[in-house]
């Protein structure tokens, strides 16, 4: 670490006399090694606390930060995060605002900042390191960074507010009855879904997407005009092809085996399980769902994924559970407890439009606010919030933010990304217990007013309310529409459910539920018949069967003694053996002078 002699030492006779006339003190010469003597001697004794008090306010802070931080150097994008504003180390008169450096940066115009905290001409300034030990005995250390909250989302015209937990407990287990049912199509390379894969999931899901089809697909003018477009039915898409819940094959989809066991979990535990999969995800990049960013596609410069992630989950960490916290807020609280990551390791390779006038490695194009903030929308819009993670208050992104408008082909932009509208955001209870912050999830009462009628007969009608999305998925897979409000218990749906594994017990608790009363007696039975038949036959392992020459040879291996539980006997002339069992079964034929074809 540097001590005030080094950096006084590293000084021009300039800078040192710059220092004496803040100091108000006067050198025996000009000498070098003198003007050093006579600062030094201003900060002997009782001085360094004179100095300490001349200091305004926020330049108090300043020292303080840079007093007590690693290498006593002091970081002001850090200090401008936590404390919304940055000390001057020179009060530039207007006049002087467009001059060169050299004639701006004078002795004149300098602050007593700049007796604690020394540049000598680098880009960073720092205390020295024995300054900043006798610093530390009269000042104290800072405060830790607090997120501020709000009470409510802050009132702006055309804010959309959306309750998401609820809507996400039930729109997993649609997408899972979609993918059951063949319908969630997704390209088998990249996981996107199609536009008419899209349009499905959003059908499906439990108040739509986040933006109503007419505002997301506004009609475009020309064709470089910007559309919003999908935001739920992709995240959905992503997540449950990242957790291998669902595969593809051409435009045709299915559960995997995975996906049949999470259709027996509850939803929360599914949901879960889907964010903690996509935190360690390495072949989906968020980023890329800026579209107008472009360079992504030479992936050498872009960061890890992972990481970016467990940035923003340590910043999420933070915040209350259930307080409403502006996404602004919570960016500049990510920056001033170092919860920072890079998107890209060369800004250069990034750009709008054209790679050489539109790059964001010009200076004042690629910082935080631009990429890094972006890529913080995309994860809380786009994941948290599809999860219901996070409730969230929003707005168009047309004009919502406008950091960007001054770079190289911004013209005709109206945003720089469809998230650009996030405003503010608060933990759920669901988010909580995803993000760990507890350690067990009780459900909450939905607002849902679905009422249904169980009759004797079997059938089941609509009371009051409105059966969501999913409640009619689920309904459709135990039992027949009769007509729009109604329904007939079916036996061959309901075996073919059970066969999948779904659970008659669930069925009823959610009928029962929603009727608010026991089921009538042959309804129980019902579900009774159909899980003892349901299961009657259960499939054991893979098998092959092969042909023997005559009788005596098939006498002869299933009386051979290592043979014998290998292969069963069927018939005269044939044997079944167990797929695992092949090799053996093969090797010991072959021991025994016999050959297989």
């Amino acid at each position: 670490m540097n001590t005030l002699h080094d950096l006084l030492w590293a000084s021009t006779v300039e800078i040192l006399n710059f220092r004496l006339k803040l100091l108000k003190t006067k050198p025996k010469s000009q000498k070098k090694s003198d003007c050093i003597d006579a600062i030094q001697q201003c900060y002997a004794g009782r001085g360094l606390e004179v100095v300490w008090s001349s200091l305004s306010e926020l330049e108090k802070l300043a020292v303080t930060e840079a007093c007590h931080a690693p290498g006593h150097l002091f970081d002001p994008s850090r200090f401008k995060a936590k404390y919304g504003d940055c000390p001057k180390f020179y009060n530039i008169p207007e006049k002087d605002h467009y001059q060169p450096y050299r004639y701006t940066h004078k002795a004149e115009h300098a602050t007593l900042l700049n007796l604690l905290l020394f540049s000598h001409g680098q880009a960073h300034h720092e205390i020295p390191s024995d300054l900043a030990a006798r610093l530390q005995e009269f000042v104290p250390a800072p405060t830790d960074s607090e997120i501020q909250t709000l009470t409510e989302p802050r009132a702006e015209d055309g804010l959309i507010v959306r309750q998401t937990e609820h809507e996400a407990l039930a729109d997993i287990t649609a997408m899972l009855h979609l993918a059951e049912l063949g319908n969630f199509n997704i390209s088998e390379k990249t996981g996107m879904p199609s536009a008419a894969g899209s349009l499905k999931i959003r059908d499906c899901l439990t108040g739509g997407d986040f933006y109503a089809q007419d505002v997301a697909f506004a009609p475009k003018k020309w064709d470089y005009e910007q559309e919003i477009g999908f935001i739920k039915p992709v995240a959905w898409a992503q997540l449950l092809r990242n957790a291998k819940l669902v595969s593809s094959s051409g435009s045709k989809s299915k559960l995997t085996p995975a996906g049949i066991k999470a259709m027996r979990q509850p939803p929360h535990e599914v949901i879960r399980g889907l964010w903690n999969k996509w935190l360690s995800n390495t072949s989906y990049d968020e980023f890329n769902r800026i579209n107008d960013i472009k360079g992504q596609s030479a992936k050498k410069h872009m960061t890890a994924k992972p990481p970016r992630r467990g940035a923003v989950l340590d910043g999420l960490s933070d915040c209350p559970v259930g307080k409403w916290i502006d996404i602004d807020a919570f960016s500049n609280h990510m920056v001033a407890t170092d919860c920072q990551f890079d998107v890209t390791h060369d800004p250069w390779r990034l750009y709008l439009c054209e790679a050489r006038y539109g790059s964001f490695g010009y200076d004042g194009y690629g910082g935080w606010n631009t990429l890094q903030f972006r890529y913080i929308l995309v994860l809380l819009f786009e994941y948290a919030a599809t999860l219901g993670m996070i409730d969230i208050a929003y707005e168009h992104p047309h004009g919502a933010r406008n950091d960007f408008r001054g770079q190289w082909g911004a013209d005709d932009m109206k945003w720089l990304s469809r998230y650009d509208g996030l405003r503010s955001f608060r933990i759920t209870p669901l988010g909580a217990y995803c993000l760990a912050l507890t350690t067990d999830y009780k459900r909450s009462r939905s607002s849902s007013s679905l009422e249904l009628a169980v009759h004797p007969n079997l059938s089941i009608a609509v009371v009051s309310g409105q059966a969501t999305a999913a409640d009619q998925l689920l309904l459709e897979t135990w039992a027949e529409p009769t007509t729009d409000l109604s329904w007939c218990l079916d036996y061959e749906r309901a075996i073919s459910a059970v066969e999948r594994g779904r659970s008659t017990q669930d069925f009823a608790t959610f009928l029962e539920t929603c009727s608010g009363q026991p089921l009538p007696p042959g309804v129980g039975g019902f579900f009774k018949t159909c899980e003892s038949n349901g299961s009657a036959l259960r499939r054991r392992t893979d098998a092959l069967v092969f042909d023997c020459r005559d009788a005596e040879t098939t006498e002869r291996l299933t009386f051979e003694k290592e043979l014998a539980n290998l292969c069963f006997r069927i018939g005269k002339c044939r044997l079944v053996v167990p797929a695992e069992h092949e090799a053996k079964f093969r090797n010991l034929v072959r021991e025994l002078g016999l050959g297989i074809v």
